[in-house]
Parts: structure tokens; sequence; C-alpha cells
């Protein structure tokens, strides 16, 4: 399959044509975004002046639509799609790859079980490295090697602890951390091994 199919595979969980069971499909993803939040380690966190980017925020908002931020900014390169059925208000089509020096804007990025959904999420990775802004925040929370654990078309990429650790050490220091390993950390209906974190910007690294 070539990178728009398997976008096309993820959007068609999304665009569910029967109306109450895309309901149901929307209450059953947003009702855990609270939870998420904590789990990432944004209750410890004030947001309340930061501009916030939520990548691959999926239509309802993402986690960014339960924080009280300044503005919040949703990408999703399937934003054209979502449109049919969501309002997906503030959002953006940009890929997350194509960013670059765009990331030197934000307080806060945000990715949500969506970096293996990326077509190449260790640029994406790279790229926070070489252009957040010093004392910016970056959240994640995503099930480990879900290409694995939850085999999916859509699922092409794996997601681990190890892949985190080759990019973000020592450029980002980790002021949350939680795992399956070490607590239990699991996602969505599966009760899939998962591991979230939140790290701060390191000044002095980079490309800024």
């Amino acid at each position: 399959m070539n990178y728009k199919e398997i976008q096309q595979e993820e959007a068609a969980t999304w665009l569910i044509e029967d109306e109450k069971l895309r309901r149901e499909k929307a209450m059953r993803e947003s009702i855990r975004y609270p939870l998420l939040k904590k789990q990432m380690g944004l209750d410890y966190l004030d947001t309340s002046e930061m501009e916030v980017w939520d990548i691959g925020a999926g239509p309802l908002g993402g986690v960014s639509s339960v924080l009280n931020c300044k503005i919040a900014y949703r990408f999703d390169p399937l934003t054209p799609d979502y449109k049919k059925y969501f309002p997906c208000i503030g959002y953006r089509d940009d890929p997350a790859e194509k960013l670059g020096d765009r990331l030197a804007t934000p307080d806060l990025v945000i990715v949500t079980n969506a970096l293996d959904h990326f077509e190449y999420p260790e640029k994406f990775l790279q790229d926070l490295v070489d252009y957040m802004k010093p004392s910016g925040y970056f959240a994640h929370l995503h099930a480990i090697d879900n290409a694995i654990s939850h085999p999916h078309p859509a699922h092409v990429h794996n997601v681990n602890p190890e892949l985190f650790r080759r990019y973000l050490e020592p450029v980002f220091e980790t002021c949350w951390y939680t795992d399956f390993q070490h607590d239990g950390l699991v996602y969505g209906w599966k009760r899939q091994p998962a591991f979230s974190g939140l790290y701060r910007k390191v000044t002095g690294y980079g490309k800024r």
C-alpha cells in the first residue's frame, strides 16, 4: 500500500456513514481525552498562556480540546476528509513531516497515538530536536509497537521508548514519564501496553 492508501484506511475508521455508529465512535474516543491529558503529565503543566499544536489530532480536537490554553491548532492531513462529518475548527492539513522550522512557534506540541500513522515518524522527531524552541514542551502517549499489538493497515510503524530515547536524549529533559513495564500504562479498549512522556527542550541544543 502507498501512503495515500494507508491514510485512507485511517480515515475510514472515522467516516462511518451510519450516524448513530459514528456518534458512538466519537463518544468512545473523546471520553478518554481527560485521562490521556493526565497520563501525559499535562495536569501539572500551566498551559494557560501557551500556543499548543496537536499533531495528528483526529477529527474531534484531540487532547488539546480539554486543555486550558491561549490558542490551539490541530494538524491532520485527513482534515479535508474529516470535514464531511466533523467541523474541524482550527484545523490545518499540513503533514507533520513538513512542519520543519515552523515547530519553533508552539510552546507545547502534543502527539497522541499518531506517530505510527506518519509517513516519516523519525523525521518528525528529528525536526523537534532541530527546530523546537528552547523551553518548549513535547507531550505524547503511544501504544507500544502498535503495528504488532494492533494490526491494521494504518498502523505502519512501531513506536516504542527506545525510538524516543534515541532522538530526544539529551536535547529534551524528561519532566514526566510512565510506561507499561513500570506503571501498567495501557491504551484503548484493547488495553495495549503503552508509554507516555512530557519533555522540555533544553536550551542550547538544536538548530536554534
